[in-house]
């Protein structure tokens, strides 16, 4: 590594790489990718059986870019062989296009502390020495920082981000707390194991009153999982249970309480299914990002953070308004925008950052999905 660079990228996860290869684009502009793991290190966390929401479809000739790719011209359904790739092959795929791309990445070398330099950038402490950037930009995403206490007793539980192959968990029944994609993820991969399982939904229905947008509703393929699930009589759901507490009697089976006075018993530790930290990765340099009273991550128009100029965000916890970007096809739309950006900051030639966009398709279009056809 350098000691300087003009910008500095911690984390290659998808949004890592993604923005990385845009800039590439940019001529003479220097910078570095720092991921203390592996390339795609969340991806080959998840779960053994667990797969892309998203669907996967070499659609790009069409002028439509496959959903889960991070460069126009590649597609993880060719690379993969799936429509919906597990996260070990998706890994794979982040590892092949960086590999093909150059991209300055250094690997297992975490950033143990980030400081402030003045008048302006960054001085990052690594395990490879200091590093100084003028912009940095955080993409360490949210898989690998799980909500563990989101009520009493839920160190006693088994969060799913912790979970490397579901048949190494044997039991007659589970419980599973959350009723969002992992839950049923959850539920379902337990249910095709020959399990029974009760799903604990605090939400009273999944009929979202925003059915356009599946960052706010269960998405098609969930959903056909869950009614293949169903049809085997050994999943239960319960809805509008919000859990008070989690607790173990004296006979050893764990008790799970809602607030509406319901319990539920079962001898194995309960799945919990309730999310990630507000702001993920984000956390890791809390003091560098302003939070609201409600605890979420405040972002300038540009995913700039509010508090301290030049640091940026981009992956799944970047929201604008009521735009969640928490998917790939979502998130990958502020790369051209930020980029540009910087080399606007650093007097760089951005010409060629726009050479390529329309491949993307109809992405970004704030009129789409509101009352339209589709």
């Amino acid at each position: 590594m350098e000691e300087s660079y003009d910008v500095v990228i911690v984390g290659a996860g998808a949004a890592g790489i993604g923005m990385a290869l845009k800039l590439q684009h940019i001529p003479a502009l220097s910078y570095v990718v720092l991921e203390p793991g592996d390339i795609g290190e969340s991806f080959r966390r998840w779960p053994r059986q667990t797969h892309f929401l998203t669907p996967s479809f070499h659609s790009n000739p069409y002028g439509l870019a496959d959903l889960n790719a991070i460069s126009e011209l590649s597609s993880p359904a060719i690379f993969c062989g799936s429509q919906h790739p597990p996260g070990n092959q998706y890994a794979d795929y982040l590892a092949f296009i960086a590999e093909t791309a150059m991209l300055p990445i250094e690997q297992h070398c975490p950033v143990n502390h980030v400081d402030r330099c003045k008048p302006a950038g960054f001085k990052l402490q690594t395990e490879r020495g200091e590093v100084k950037t003028k912009f940095l930009i955080w993409a360490t995403g949210e898989y690998q920082f799980p909500d563990l206490a989101p009520f009493p007793g839920a160190d006693s539980c088994i969060h799913y981000a912790t979970v490397n192959d579901w048949t190494d968990y044997d039991a007659e029944t589970f419980i599973v707390i959350g009723g969002y994609e992992s839950g049923v993820d959850a539920s379902v991969n337990l249910v095709q194991q020959g399990h029974h399982v009760r799903l604990l939904v605090k939400k009273h229905s999944w009929e979202s009153e925003n059915l356009y947008d599946p960052s706010l509703s269960l998405s098609p393929h969930s959903r056909d999982r869950l009614n293949e699930a169903l049809k085997t009589q050994r999943l239960d759901i319960h809805f509008g249970a919000n859990i008070s507490h989690v607790d173990q009697g004296e006979d050893s089976a764990f008790r799970v309480h809602a607030e509406d006075g319901r319990q539920w018993h079962v001898n194995h530790p309960p799945i919990l299914a309730t999310g990630f930290v507000a702001g993920g990765g984000a956390q890791q340099i809390s003091e560098l990002w302003e939070w609201d009273e409600n605890g979420k991550l405040q972002l300038s128009e540009a995913d700039e953070s509010t508090r301290t100029p030049g640091l940026f965000l981009v992956g799944p916890q970047v929201k604008q308004g009521t735009q969640q970007y928490c998917f790939i096809y979502k998130f990958r739309q502020r790369f051209t925008q930020l980029a540009s950006l910087i080399a606007l900051c650093l007097s760089l030639d951005d010409s060629d950052l726009h050479a390529e966009s329309a491949p993307w398709g109809p992405f970004g279009n704030s009129e789409c999905c509101e009352d339209c056809e589709c």
